[in-house]
């Protein structure tokens, strides 16, 4: 039956009680005029809890021609149209903003580090040839080199029995020994933080002494060793693994010092090792002398690795790799980034495709009862969006309006939502 927006002959004007319920699913032949389907959807969506079978009721009678809009208004229509317009506009500014991003990379970013690695590589090919031809400058210097190398060597036998002799006092020095012997200097004496005789005494510890020294003198080459991504951190751990175990030591042998004092009956009443000098006279003796130690020993290798243009070029080879190696992962960030936004684009593409569709859809006018029906769903989806609990139920009446639309009309009318 096709319907119309104005009065046909002969009608029946009932009141909402003269309908059937959906529940009873029983046809009528009485007709009944409604201001607007929207409003009315609205209210009858309420009274059945947004119930599809009922929505399916609605929409069997508007198309038999038992509910009856009297007053259709086109700026429903009108509305939709405007909003897929505007969602068009939205969608061709984000599409342009992408488009810019990735020009901005094609032509600007991507050239600009691609550039630099030829650059480099040129640089890497130029040092081959200076090596060559001999014409690598290597900044040699032999008295830096030898200051170096001497100040490293003494350094070496200076840190080897510093720990040495820490160890002896931590562990092995004998209290009632340096009690009987100490006499009128005892105060003087417990304030030692070394005990020299002892590393040069013969006894069994000093095995023990000298393979702890150079145990201690092992975590100092540490850093020295470590290369990898992570180099720095590794560096910095180990630089204060090293501080902790010279801590330590330190911390024991002010200790020994303290229990020492209690037995001559001198000690301090209020001691704590952070606010004890000793503690720190071992740091300043220990772990500061082993930074200056490594600084020492990585500029005798620096200056070593200048003597020849060999290692002089591999240095510079190197580093120039590592550079080209940091704008290589730049590149495949850009190159992650472009792949990025040209899938954005693809799906902001399909979407215009859509919303250009359902603008053109929405240009053809379509007869009365699609209008209806179409009316009386957007009241009846007004009141289930405003119920948070119906989710269920909304999938179930969209599918149910779409499935009854294209059962009435061979061509797919947009579903408003």
């Amino acid at each position: 039956m096709e319907l119309t927006n104005k009065k046909t002959e002969p009608v029946v004007a009932t009141t909402n009680e003269n309908l059937p319920t959906p529940n009873k699913l029983v046809a009528t032949p009485k007709v009944e005029r409604v201001k607007s389907f929207r409003a009315y959807a609205f209210e009858k969506a309420g009274l059945n809890g947004g119930d599809s079978i009922a929505l399916k009721t609605y929409l069997k009678w508007i198309k038999d021609g038992h509910l009856v809009d009297e007053t259709f208004d086109e700026n429903e229509q009108h509305l939709l149209k405007q909003q897929l317009k505007n969602k068009i506009l939205s969608k061709e500014d984000e599409k342009e903003k992408l488009d810019g991003d990735k020009r901005a990379v094609l032509e600007v970013n991507k050239p600009v580090i691609e550039k630099k690695i030829k650059e480099l590589n040129d640089e890497i090919q130029q040092t081959k040839i200076d090596l060559a031809e001999n014409k690598v400058q290597t900044g040699y210097q032999a008295e830096k080199y030898f200051m170096y190398a001497s100040l490293t060597f003494l350094l070496s036998f200076y840190l080897l029995f510093f720990y040495a002799s820490a160890i002896y006092a931590s562990f092995f020095r004998n209290a009632g020994t340096i009690l009987k012997t100490a006499g009128d200097d005892i105060a003087l004496y417990l304030d030692s933080i070394f005990d020299v005789n002892g590393i040069f005494t013969l006894s069994p510890s000093l095995i023990i002494v000298y393979l702890g020294a150079f145990l201690f003198f092992a975590i100092g080459l540490i850093p020295h060793n470590i290369e990898g991504k992570n180099k720095k951190l590794n560096i910095g751990l180990a630089i204060f693994g090293a501080f902790i175990a010279d801590s330590l030591m330190a911390y024991k042998i002010d200790l020994g010092i303290h229990d020492l004092k209690l037995m001559a009956g001198i000690a301090d009443a209020n001691w704590n090792f952070y606010s004890s000098i000793n503690f720190y006279m071992v740091l300043l003796f220990g772990f500061c002398a082993y930074l200056v130690w490594g600084y020492m020993f990585e500029m005798m290798l620096k200056e070593k690795n200048k003597k020849t243009g060999d290692v002089k070029a591999a240095l510079i080879i190197k580093g120039l790799k590592e550079e080209i190696k940091i704008l290589q992962e730049e590149l495949q960030v850009l190159q992650s980034k472009i792949i990025d936004l040209e899938t954005q684009i693809k799906t902001i593409l399909s979407q215009l495709e859509q919303l250009k569709g359902e603008l053109e859809n929405s240009m053809l006018r379509p007869d009365a009862l699609s209008q209806n029906l179409t009316s009386f769903y957007m009241g009846w989806n007004q009141f289930l969006n405003g119920t948070s609990d119906l989710s269920l139920e909304k999938e179930n009446c969209e599918i149910t309006f779409n499935e009854f639309m294209q059962s009435q009309f061979s061509k797919e009318v947009a579903v408003l939502n």
